[in-house]
């Protein structure tokens, strides 16, 4: 072999590789299927706050819930103040779902008698299957009551990721939700009245509000909002349920309002019930 061709052949494999390394970089991933166990806990002590059935959305990253600072959609504003879910999921399909978004509501079906709420100490899950390209992150939000508008949910769009990069499901994923996460929608002063759970008496009402989602400054004569007089602290709910002073109040020092397990399907787990 010549000095010619020694120098040419390294040049061709070179060639070769690199128009190889192009056809691999631009050729798509295969979207993946992983079968999944979401859990919602109300991680409130006995006395304490409730929360309404968890929404989730399921998405490739695009569907932004809210910006803190911005204001709220009118889906968030409806779950936010009453609990209704119904806008959010109509903007959640809008969005998203023609690209194979999943939404849908956890409900605590042992909750408060008549509504599938969050009890202190409750739990519930469900069971779905997700995709590795349509369903690669995660959203979730639910209405703390009782309140004129607070609420629980990430602000991130790509916050919560459940594949990697190479579409590998990241395995269990625990989110837990501190009192210091719990939101103002902006949308209904917090003056306690008309707040649902407590002595609201028809969706919608309370004095409307424009502000920006940022948050919550706490119930009325709490740990962070102290000066005023009470009236969901110490207060009783439907049932006579009452709300304790300490065990209610989601912004003591280290209080902890839910915990979020997202986790793979065994063989062994078997279906949800």
């Amino acid at each position: 072999m010549n000095r010619k061709e020694r120098k040419i052949r390294p040049m061709y494999f070179a060639f070769v590789f690199a128009v190889l390394g192009l056809f691999i970089a631009a050729a798509p991933l295969q979207a993946a299927t992983q079968e999944i166990i979401v859990t919602v806990e109300n991680l409130a002590p006995s006395g304490g706050f409730y929360f309404t059935p968890v929404w989730v959305g399921f998405h490739d990253g695009s569907f932004d819930l809210f910006d803190l600072g911005g204001l709220a959609s009118e889906g968030l504003e409806r779950f936010a103040e009453d609990g209704d879910a119904a806008v959010l999921q109509a903007e959640f399909d809008a969005a998203v779902g023609g690209a194979g978004g999943i939404n849908t509501l956890i409900t605590a079906q042992e909750g408060f008698i008549g509504a599938p709420v969050f009890d202190p100490g409750d739990a519930a899950g469900i069971q779905l299957t997700v995709d590795s390209q349509a369903n690669s992150c995660f959203s979730y939000m639910s209405m703390i009551i009782p309140s004129n508008d607070a609420f629980i949910g990430n602000h991130n769009p790509k916050g919560i990721e459940l594949f990697d990069a190479a579409g590998q499901f990241k395995g269990k994923q625990i989110i837990t939700i501190l009192g210091t996460m719990v939101w103002d929608a902006g949308t209904e002063l917090n003056n306690e009245k008309d707040a649902a759970f407590i002595n609201q008496t028809e969706p919608n009402t309370g004095v409307t509000t424009m502000c920006p989602i940022a948050p919550h400054t706490g119930y009325l004569g709490s740990y962070a909002n102290p000066g005023s007089d009470p009236i969901i602290l110490g207060g009783t709910g439907p049932a006579d349920i009452m709300f304790d002073h300490v065990a209610a109040d989601f912004l003591l020092p280290y209080a902890v309002v839910a915990r979020i397990t997202i986790e793979p399907v065994t063989m062994h787990d078997g279906m949800m019930p």
